[in-house]
């Protein structure tokens, strides 16, 4: 099952200079997919980025709130997310970017800190072996709030040296 096109409609509408705290209405439609059973990658890809963008960020930047019950979750989200995901994530440079990189910028900021710092400097070790160059930022196309956040950041982590 592909994301749902409302889900990309409330990230987009936080891209940009004129950006919406829209993302935790699409956390919400896609934490509904999670508890139905729905684990298709790319929704999962999303729902983790929105968990920690939503634990990093700001509530004008994403729409949580300190009392939105979701707040309290995101950090078991992120982290059921990942589990469920463990087996698969050693041999998909993607998912070894992301969860790494969203790893290694913030673990400091996360429940189960030192899992989550330890995350960040494995999977940057795995994901280099896989793409000594980097990700090509283009992969990140189109792909909402998730897509321009990682594309951004591949940009800047191209090469040898970066992320």
């Amino acid at each position: 099952m592909p994301i749902q096109t409302e889900v990309l409609e409330l990230e987009n509408r936080n891209v940009g200079m004129n950006y919406e705290a829209t993302l935790a209405e699409a956390y919400r439609l896609l934490k509904d997919q999670w508890d139905r059973g729905n684990r298709d990658r790319e929704s999962c890809l999303h729902i983790a980025f929105i968990a920690w963008y939503g634990i990093i960020e700001p509530s004008h930047i994403t729409g949580f709130t300190e009392s939105d019950s979701e707040r309290g979750e995101l950090n078991q989200i992120l982290f059921d997310v990942h589990e469920y995901f463990k087996t698969e994530i050693t041999n998909d440079s993607e998912m070894l970017y992301v969860f790494g990189l969203m790893a290694s910028m913030q673990w400091f900021m996360l429940e189960r800190a030192p899992f989550w710092e330890q995350i960040g400097i494995d999977y940057r070790s795995k994901y280099r072996n896989l793409e000594p160059d980097g990700l090509d930022p283009s992969v990140f196309k189109d792909r909402g709030a998730y897509g321009e956040y990682f594309e951004m950041q591949a940009k800047v982590s191209k090469g040898p040296n970066g992320y």
